[in-house]
Order: C-alpha cells, then sequence, then structure tokens
C-alpha cells in the first residue's frame, strides 16, 4: 500500500505518466512472481533431496537386514550341527558311564537302594586270572 502511494507521490511530482506507473507495478508482480517460482523450486529440490537421502538410507538397511539373516541362519545352522555333536557325546559318556557301573558292580540304579553296590562277579575271575598270571 505504501509502494502504491509512494509511487503515485512520484509520479505527480517526477513527471512519471500512467504508462510508467503501470510498467512498476506490471514489473513488481512479475518479480514477485519469479521469486515465488524460485521458493517453490527450492523447495522442491529439497523435497528431493530428502527422498534421495531416504532411499539411500532404505537400502542401506535392506542391505544391513539381510546380510543379519544370513548370519542368524548360519548361526542357528552351526549352532544346530554343535548341539547334535554335544548330544552325541552326552549320550556316549552315558553309555560308557553305565558300562563302567556294571563292571563293577553295581546293579541296581537307584540312589537310595541299600543294597547299590555289590561286587562284582567279574571281580572274582580277574582275581584268579591276574593270580595265574603270576604263578
Amino acid at each position: 500500500m505504501t509502494d502504491t502511494i509512494l509511487t503515485i507521490l512520484a509520479s505527480l511530482l517526477g513527471g512519471i505518466n500512467i504508462l510508467q506507473f503501470i510498467f512498476f507495478r506490471k514489473t513488481k508482480r512479475r518479480l514477485e512472481a519469479e521469486t515465488a517460482k524460485t521458493e517453490i523450486e527450492t523447495a522442491q529440490a529439497k523435497t528431493d533431496l530428502h527422498q534421495d537421502q531416504y532411499d539411500y538410507v532404505s537400502e542401506q538397511l535392506s542391505k544391513i537386514q539381510q546380510e543379519y539373516y544370513d548370519l542368524a541362519a548360519r548361526y542357528r545352522e552351526t549352532m544346530t550341527e554343535h548341539l547334535k555333536e554335544i548330544d552325541q557325546k552326552c549320550n556316549e559318556i552315558a553309555e560308557l558311564k553305565s558300562k563302567l557301573v556294571y563292571f563293577k558292580g553295581l546293579r541296581c540304579y537307584r540312589s537310595d537302594c541299600a543294597e547299590r553296590i555289590k561286587e562284582s562277579p567279574y571281580k572274582k575271575n580277574r582275581d584268579m586270572a591276574s593270580e595265574e598270571e603270576v604263578k
């Protein structure tokens, strides 16, 4: 509004005719439109940059997630193999302990049994074999 008043005063005092007054207004509107267009283009470029950054980060995240899933699958596979080996070794140990207990002469496997520990019937045979070897 003040621009309009100043333009009118300048035209009265400066000898500016009506065509120059219209030209200044048109020029001002054109410059304002160009400024608004530039601002919109800048905002659009900023939005495009953010979108590009989002796409890049999203792609990196997808790649890292895939690597994580692959590693987790390899870990589970390896863990399963090791657990099978451990289970197999535990079974072998239990079997060997069972044989050891049997050959020592333990017949009852209940821990509260009074007759749990007995002499091995093979002990007499062992003693006789060792005596014969000595002779």
